[in-house]
């Protein structure tokens, strides 16, 4: 109950992050074009995801190391040692590569056309997010993992009115970028005070002890950058600032769908590392079942209604989005696949075993690198998307099979979700014929939206006790 209860408040929490999110695509969108966002989105590729993976590896060691409550203070302080260390390199290659590259590269690729005009925009990104993960990764090991999430939600919250202000004050991509930065390092100062425990001054073990873990978790924190952002990169040599804005904003609509997972995975991870430490296998496979069970709730009813009203949602940004709408439903599918595969993983490191998910997390890096680099040059952007779905359902199954290895018995509640996919499925059957006669425009296409959900809800409760059981434990008794 409890675990549930923490993975509702993170779940919650990651609502308003969502709308906040949409709320600042669509305003960045809606201002600046699919080419502006689509600029954006390289910039935050580079110094929100990709120069980040070495801080991102740290802050998952902080997360694991912390977590065993073994002196927690100078794990905190041997990962902020750390980071300020990778905070400083990066930052000297961005500002390098800028200089270097203004006089000799062409700014006929996207990519490079960033790198040359915003080196200073990138190095502040990189920066804020650094200290933002160092504190966040601190949180989570000291099991504040539902504070982790409201952090979230501040953030961006913050970074959506800042960013609206740049627009405002017509400051452009530079503008929007600043205030995304401005906001991590806020959040990132106030998660500093709520911690419970305070950095002290590492030994020479625990900072062996952090690089050790992190020396399999940056394959882990990569693995995460080639899920989302790869596609970014690749796109970015093969097509304009326009087509990228239009892909990113289909991104972002299919990670809205996986919020539920992702509470649930940030709050497993302390309780089955703790477990691990004791061999509580029996424990975590129920932690593991229940984890499954739920984290299909919306994306599964998600790639029904991309099917039938994707293209309208894509057009609430603006008109010119619509021509995304296969791209959302395969990368829907891409994400499903994610959600699942990451419960394993997350499993996986939870019981200390940093190494096989290395390896589960080496094979989907090197299939999605070959799938984008092929299947784009071949298919445009629709290969970008492919590449991401296949490499992901790939991970999904090598996942299933490592943890099977290390624990002996994974159970994958099929029952329920064939249910959540019976109501999916029932929930078009009723949206499908309404289509035609809703209002034209994005007030229709919320009316649509908002039928499907209530319809789905209803039959998801009906149809399957379980998620009606797990409801019912958050409402107070009847009188």
């Amino acid at each position: 109950m409890r675990l549930g209860k923490t993975a509702a408040s993170h779940f919650l929490s990651q609502v308003v992050v969502t709308l906040a999110g949409f709320g600042a695509t669509w305003l960045i969108a809606y201002v600046l074009g699919a080419d502006g966002l689509g600029r954006y989105s390289v910039i935050v590729s580079l110094g929100f995801f990709w120069l980040v993976i070495p801080g991102s590896a740290v802050s998952s060691a902080m997360k694991k190391r912390i977590s065993e409550g073994d002196s927690p203070g100078g794990f905190i302080g041997g990962g902020i040692l750390l980071n300020l260390v990778a905070c400083g390199l990066l930052s000297g290659l961005v500002l390098a590569s800028g200089e270097l590259l203004g006089g000799v590269v062409s700014r006929d690729r996207e990519l490079m056309r960033v790198l040359i005009d915003y080196d200073l925009e990138i190095v502040a990104l990189l920066s804020a997010t650094l200290a933002y993960q160092t504190m966040n990764g601190s949180l989570q090991g000291q099991k504040r993992v539902a504070a982790t999430g409201w952090l979230k939600a501040v953030e961006r919250i913050a970074r959506t009115a800042f960013q609206a202000g740049a627009l405002v004050f017509s400051l452009g991509v530079a503008g929007i970028s600043l205030g995304h930065a401005a906001a991590l390092a806020i959040v990132a100062a106030v998660a500093f005070t709520l911690g419970t425990e305070r950095p002290t001054l590492p030994t020479r073990a625990q900072v062996s002890s952090l690089l050790e873990y992190a020396k399999f978790a940056w394959v882990g924190s990569l693995r995460g950058r080639v899920f989302g952002w790869l596609d970014t990169i690749f796109l970015s040599f093969f097509v304009g600032a326009s087509l990228i804005g239009i892909y990113e904003a289909a991104w972002g609509i299919a990670s809205m769908l996986a919020i539920a997972s992702a509470s649930i995975s940030q709050t497993l991870f302390p309780e089955v590392s703790d477990l691990s430490t004791d061999e509580g296998y029996d424990r975590i496979r129920h932690y593991l079942d229940e984890a499954l069970a739920f984290s299909g709730i919306f994306i599964i009813p998600g790639l029904a209604g991309a099917a039938i009203i994707g293209q309208r949602v894509l057009e609430f940004y603006r008109p010119e989005f619509g021509q995304g709408s296969t791209v959302l439903l395969v990368l829907i599918a891409a994400y499903m696949a994610d959600t699942f595969a990451s419960q394993f993983t997350n499993v996986i490191n939870g019981v200390d075993r940093p190494d096989a998910a290395f390896r589960v997390n080496v094979v989907f890096i090197l299939v999605n690198a070959v799938l984008n680099g092929v299947l784009i040059w071949w298919m445009g952007w629709y290969g970008a998307a492919i590449a991401t779905a296949v490499s992901s359902w790939l991970r999904a199954v090598v996942g299933y099979v490592v943890l099977r290895r290390i624990i002996d018995e994974v159970s994958v509640p099929v029952g329920q979700l064939a249910r959540q996919a019976l109501a999916a499925v029932l929930m078009a059957a009723v949206v499908y014929p309404v289509v035609p006669f809703a209002p034209s425009g994005r007030l229709g296409t919320v009316l649509l939206a908002g039928l499907g959900a209530v319809v789905y809800a209803t039959l998801v409760l009906a149809l399957a006790p379980r998620v009606r059981t797990k409801a019912r434990m958050f409402f107070p008794p009847a009188a």
